[in-house]
């Protein structure tokens, strides 16, 4: 399977936040065979681990969150129609004729109801409506359709992909799926002997909710040190005076307030080392990652944050430059070869 195709693969699955243990059988069948152990938490966390074959080995934890953005039912109307809350942070501007899938007792197809421009007043063509506002029409009964998705079902975007010029691919949850695909590919690159420590490769539940998954996998797992992955905001012309990074340039890595400055340096040094492109990005605050909550948890873990640009974030058509995941990759593929930092954060 290409890098593309287990992309494309893993962002098809539903997993909107709190739905993560869902996918439990399809992502062991995806990825599963790359490593030792698959683990499944009471919070619905996918723990993936490769061993080196040492004794006493570091542990190397790489956090890449598993769970989307997306909606749950909250209520059925006569029509086949239904309501829906926010799950994690859906941009209500894109809703409008978007089409997404109930996962009920069986996926149904819908779309959100929008209203014909000729039908609007020129008040109505000011106005954003609230999600709670907006309908999804099934075409089912309404008897029907709550026998299939009663009150709570998740909601998803359909999932479409396409690849479009100079290598960008666009689709939905590359926010982060697309990050923990990369994740996989450079762990499995690297053979056991040439590791540099025992891998731990989470793929972490309820992080659009504020990050749970990773703060209990960090007092879990008690890793040595850790690389968390995520997405970041790729330049793009409208945006003007926000620094944003550069798409097929590589992937980002932060200089952050709240991650190791030592381990950041010494992950410049293996994407150096390795002719891994990167650029480097300032965060004084909040960085909106699980570098924030692993961090800080247990005793405190060293942790760095490289990210993959991605244009429409929280979208249903994300954009990503296959350069720059397979740059992600490699990056991982160089971090947890590297022997220079298991020896300065190993215990």
């Amino acid at each position: 399977m290409t890098l593309k195709e287990l992309i494309v693969s893993l962002c098809s699955l539903m997993t909107v936040s709190g739905c993560e243990r869902q996918a439990s059988d399809a992502v062991g069948a995806l990825i599963g065979g790359a490593f030792d152990e698959h683990r499944v938490d009471a919070l619905g966390n996918h723990l993936f681990i490769k061993k080196c074959g040492r004794p006493n080995a570091p542990k190397i934890l790489i956090d890449t969150h598993f769970d989307e953005i997306g909606m749950m039912v909250t209520g059925i109307k006569e029509g086949g129609f239904v309501t829906v809350a926010s799950v994690g942070g859906v941009d209500t501007r894109i809703l409008p004729a978007g089409e997404v899938i109930l996962y009920g007792k069986r996926p149904v197809y819908g779309v959100f109801a929008a209203k014909a421009p000729h039908l609007m007043t020129e008040a109505d063509r000011d106005k954003l409506a609230p999600i709670d506002q907006l309908l999804i029409d099934t075409g089912y009964p309404k008897e029907e359709l709550e026998e299939i998705c009663p009150i709570g079902t998740p909601v998803g975007f359909k999932p479409v992909y396409r690849e479009m010029a100079n290598g960008r691919l666009s689709g939905k949850a590359f926010d982060n799926k697309a990050c923990a695909a990369c994740a996989v590919f450079g762990v499995d690159a690297v053979s056991r002997r040439e590791l540099a420590g025992d891998v731990y490769l989470l793929l972490s539940a309820f992080e659009e909710l504020g990050g749970a998954g990773a703060k209990v996998a960090g007092f879990g797992i008690r890793p040595d040190y850790a690389l968390v992955i995520d997405v970041t905001h790729a330049t793009v012309p409208e945006v003007k005076d926000i620094p944003l990074s550069p798409m097929g340039e590589g992937v980002d890595i932060a200089v952050a307030t709240i991650t190791d400055r030592r381990l950041t340096r010494m992950t410049e040094a293996a994407c150096r080392a390795a002719g891994v492109p990167y650029t480097v990005s300032a965060c004084a605050g909040n960085t909106g990652t699980n570098a924030n909550v692993l961090g800080i948890a247990a005793d405190g873990i060293p942790t760095v944050l490289v990210s993959l640009p991605i244009k429409n974030m929280h979208s249903a058509t994300e954009v990503l430059a296959l350069d720059d995941a397979r740059a992600l990759a490699d990056a991982v593929g160089a971090f947890v070869k590297s022997l220079e930092i298991a020896e300065v954060f190993g215990k």
